[in-house]
């Protein structure tokens, strides 16, 4: 059915319903921002058991908006959840790629850290009881997007000589052993460790793991 004009109005014209749409969408995105923001506080704080309305009101916005977005507070923390995951893959994907791969593992690990000493102290409460391997094994995106970036990450390493040939399985397995939120927050937080200070710590520790000969992780960690 046409407009009563008897044309289709341009999306980009002045004074259509698009203009207007596009402030209550920006509004809409907004407020369920300040929700998963508030849920990510909540989780922090004492775990996922806690009523959607509490966090509606620690966002500023009503209990029924925050209906709208979610349908229970469970449905609302697997938001939150994905989210964070996406949102670490996405910085993992900006990260520049150089010549040395030991650098570029470097890199990832300190952009790693960074990024669990902001959401790490809620991620705690949301852990699978399955390892990485079989939740890989089952297809779980996030997981398989992890795993995926690293191996990578290994793979161009042993390619080109910096790593020693080793499983892969098991490298990724214990880069992400190494790197769990719960020793980012201890070292950052029981520590007092600077992130840079945790990062070069744990990226060592890794680069041990990964058979880099202990003449080479100084240079490796600091060059």
């Amino acid at each position: 059915m046409s407009l009563p004009t008897g044309r289709v109005r341009s999306a980009s014209a002045p004074g259509t319903a698009d203009d207007d749409e596009r402030p209550r969408r920006s509004d809409a995105r907004q407020r369920r921002s300040a929700l998963l923001t508030a849920v990510g506080e909540l989780i922090a704080e004492r775990g996922t058991e806690f009523p959607l309305a509490e966090a509606a009101e620690r966002a500023g916005i009503s209990t029924a908006t925050a209906y709208r977005n979610f349908s229970d507070t469970g449905s609302a923390v697997d938001a939150y959840f994905a989210e964070l995951m996406g949102d670490l893959l996405d910085a993992f994907d900006r990260l520049p790629v150089g010549d040395d791969p030991i650098s570029d593992i470097r890199v990832l690990c300190h952009e790693w850290v960074a990024q669990a000493t902001r959401w790490g102290a809620a991620a705690v409460h949301m852990r699978s009881p399955r390892g990485l391997l079989a939740r890989r094994n089952v297809e779980d995106p996030f997981i398989g997007g992890l795993y995926d970036r690293l191996a990578r990450l290994v793979e161009t390493a042993m390619t080109r000589g910096r790593l020693p040939q080793q499983d892969v399985r098991f490298a990724v397995l214990m880069w992400v052993t190494i790197f769990d939120e719960r020793v980012v927050i201890d070292l950052t937080g029981s520590l007092g460790w600077s992130e840079k200070t945790a990062a070069d710590h744990l990226t060592e520790a890794l680069l041990r793991t990964f058979g880099v000969p202990a003449a080479v992780i100084p240079r490796a960690i600091f060059g």
